[in-house]
């Protein structure tokens, strides 16, 4: 991502969940940032008032799938059906999609023919706090953002998915590390449109 002097991308993955997106929102909405949500096709179908929610309240959606599975694991017929699938979900709620970030950052033949083919900017990350793992504690989450997270870095944290309650431990860990990052002079955009920034 190409940085300006304090520039940095919040990034959440596997939502949206109704026991954490709401919560995650709310705490964005108080800093006045905005961030970037990678979701899946059969959450985002199941919750259609968070999306609407999230496109309302100024972020952006991209495309993870429509079910976490690797693209190395998947048949030519299932990556079509998996991209057709959660597109149309998204398309019937009125989102258009410009992003894609592809399951565990893995793709095939298959999922980069589709990429061209949408015409979709790929969004990785430079740094996360494996906060979707059990052994991750918010002490940790907490530490990884304010202390290891630099300028240019596309930040990758989760909403959804995980151990068990590990959303909630991001959430957490984030209503701590916000401040402290702010007080750094971090300025929080979104992935390949640094005209979208947002700063208290």
């Amino acid at each position: 991502m190409p940085a300006g002097d304090k520039d940095i991308a919040f990034t959440f993955d596997d939502g949206p969940d109704p026991r954490y997106t709401p919560q995650l929102l709310d705490l964005l909405k108080q800093h006045r940032i905005k961030a970037t949500f990678f979701v899946l096709g059969e959450k985002a179908k199941a919750n259609p008032d968070i999306i609407r929610r999230i496109v309302d309240e100024g972020h952006v959606i991209g495309l993870h799938a429509n079910k976490h599975i690797g693209a190395p694991f998947r048949s030519y017929k299932a990556m079509k059906d998996d991209f057709h699938n959660s597109l149309d979900i998204l398309k019937n709620m009125g989102v258009r999609i410009h992003l894609y970030r592809p399951p565990w950052g893995l793709v095939n033949v298959v999922s980069r023919k589709f990429i061209r083919e949408y015409k979709f900017a790929p969004i990785l990350w430079s740094i996360h706090a494996s906060d979707w793992s059990r052994y991750c504690n918010e002490e940790h989450i907490e530490k990884v953002l304010t202390q290891k997270v630099k300028p240019g870095d596309i930040v990758l944290l989760h909403d959804g998915r995980g151990a068990k309650e590990a959303p909630q431990r991001t959430i957490n860990a984030l209503k701590s590390a916000i401040p402290q990052m702010k007080k750094k002079g971090f300025r929080f955009v979104i992935p390949m449109d640094s005209e979208k920034t947002t700063t208290a």
